[in-house]
């Protein structure tokens, strides 16, 4: 409802602070010149609210996603990518005859020979590399102490061959079909995991996949990146088994190892000498001491697309997420919040109270969105996400594509404010705009995201972790639901 306060002559600026979301019900007075004596009036309005599905989000993150988590409320969570690999190993030669100090580095460890044999120094040089062999290959998955769901679920990750080039765009969504790009005759690899081990899964790929990359390199055959993506188009990393958690994957690729022969200069009881690799001999055993890795990752650099699906969230949103006092943002690709301001009414408002509506301004202007905290069992976070978007539904792939900061006008932050279980939206300049006939404020979601800064300057990114966030609907009781109130002046 409106509530007109009585005309005041004097206004105290700032006395309802934007950090309180409970209705203001009175203005204060400050001394004022008389020639600026000022008409003051507030109001509050209810906006509606919804929910609505949606097909995919951008596929922007510092992240590949990885599993399936099933909710009793949400159902299925489902995560995996398709990625290139980037070929280029920074100018080393394979074989890789470089001498290291440390096993941090690329190369042939200096004190390999001598840790074998101790009457054997340190390595000097190795010269004459002949009869390359591959060990094996694998692709490697990395993943952070991030996760959602069990560290103990047995879970398989299926990784196939792509024959068809990624699309090649900055803007890619989560919503690609992989069976554009692959065949379930493409398969490489299986492995099963649970997330409690060593934070990385290592899925054995076949030799001969492995054999004629290593030939590529000894033969030089790529000089550029497209080169090789041309003839390694990439990977489908798929769920394809069993469920229980979603792991956020910190690094991603493949790690070749091989041996070859070569002359090894070196020192044996303080003598020079030169030893063949492949006549090393510890107690009689041959060992060839001339072994090494080479690791292709997959980067910033390359095409990546995350893919996100929920099959059952269309049925759930008709049974267990069918509460009218409840709307819901669901992450990734699952649920928006939506919340629309009723202008007309704060514009009607404002040409019923004030004579000259060209000299009104806005002194506070806010939304304000009531949440509640999980109530049921599940492996998500409970507790509202600590910073909710308020933006355009049309603005918001571009909003996160340019790395934008909040502008006040079509984007908003709020920070949840855990005393009142509220996001509190500051909408003062937009709402000065409207006034003035901007189109701004149209169809509006809630988007949850977390921030950075840069510079002392804060950037968002949309959460793709799986997250959850339930707002008091339009629907609940007054004292719960979502309002816009205002407070305006006129001066004379």
């Amino acid at each position: 409802m409106l509530n007109k306060l009585r005309n005041i002559g004097f206004l105290l600026c700032g006395v309802l602070a934007l950090s309180s979301c409970k209705d203001d019900d009175g203005v204060g007075l400050s001394i004022q010149p008389d020639e600026d004596i000022l008409n003051t009036y507030s109001g509050s309005v209810k906006v509606k609210t919804s929910a609505s599905s949606v097909d995919s989000v951008l596929s922007k993150s510092s992240y590949l996603y990885l599993g399936q988590y099933t909710d009793k409320n949400f159902g299925i969570s489902r995560s995996e990518f398709m990625t290139q690999i980037d070929g280029r190993i920074g100018g080393v030669s394979l074989p890789d005859t470089t001498i290291a100090a440390s096993s941090k580095y690329n190369g042939i460890l200096v004190s390999i020979l001598n840790s074998l044999d101790d009457k054997y120094g340190d390595v000097e040089s190795i010269s004459s590399p002949t009869d390359v062999r591959l060990d094996s290959v694998s692709f490697y998955i990395q993943y952070s102490d991030s996760y959602l769901g069990d560290s103990v679920s047995l879970q398989s990750v299926s990784i196939y061959g792509l024959n068809k080039d990624l699309p090649h765009s900055n803007k890619q969504f989560s919503n690609v079909n992989p069976s554009d790009y692959y065949s379930e005759g493409d398969l490489l690899g299986q492995q099963t995991y649970s997330i409690k081990g060593k934070r990385i899964i290592r899925v054995a790929l076949p030799n001969e996949y492995g054999e004629k990359l290593l030939k590529s390199y000894i033969d030089n055959s790529f000089a550029t990146q497209e080169e090789f993506a041309r003839q390694y188009k990439g990977f489908y990393v798929k769920h394809s088994f069993n469920e229980g958690a979603i792991i956020n994957c910190s690094g991603v690729g493949l790690q070749l190892y091989y041996s070859y022969d070569a002359d090894i200069k070196t020192k044996y009881e303080g003598r020079d000498t030169v030893v063949r690799a492949s006549k090393f001999e510890v107690n009689g055993q041959k060992i060839n001491p001339l072994f090494s890795s080479f690791i292709l990752t997959a980067n910033k650099g390359v095409e990546q697309i995350n893919l996100f699906s929920h099959p059952d969230l269309a049925e759930r949103l008709e049974s267990e997420l069918n509460n009218k006092e409840l709307f819901y943002s669901y992450t990734p690709a699952g649920l928006l919040g939506s919340v629309s301001i009723p202008f007309d009414d704060v514009m009607s408002k404002v040409s019923q109270d004030a004579k000259d509506p060209s000299m009104v301004m806005f002194n506070s202007a806010r939304l304000c969105v009531r949440a509640k905290y999980i109530d049921w069992v599940t492996h998500y976070r409970k507790s509202p996400n600590k910073y909710m978007l308020l933006v355009e539904r049309d603005k918001m792939v571009d909003f996160f594509y340019n790395n934008e900061e909040e502008d006040s006008e079509s984007s908003f932050i709020a920070v949840y404010d855990s005393t009142q279980n509220v996001y509190a939206f500051d909408l003062t300049r937009a709402a000065q705009m409207k006034l003035k006939g901007s189109n701004t404020l149209k169809d509006m979601v809630l988007v949850p995201v977390s921030a950075s800064t840069v510079d002392s300057k804060y950037y968002y990114k949309q959460m793709l972790a799986p997250t959850a966030t339930m707002f008091y609907s339009d629907q609940a009781a007054d004292s719960l639901a979502p309002f816009f109130d205002f407070v305006y002046t006129e001066r004379k």
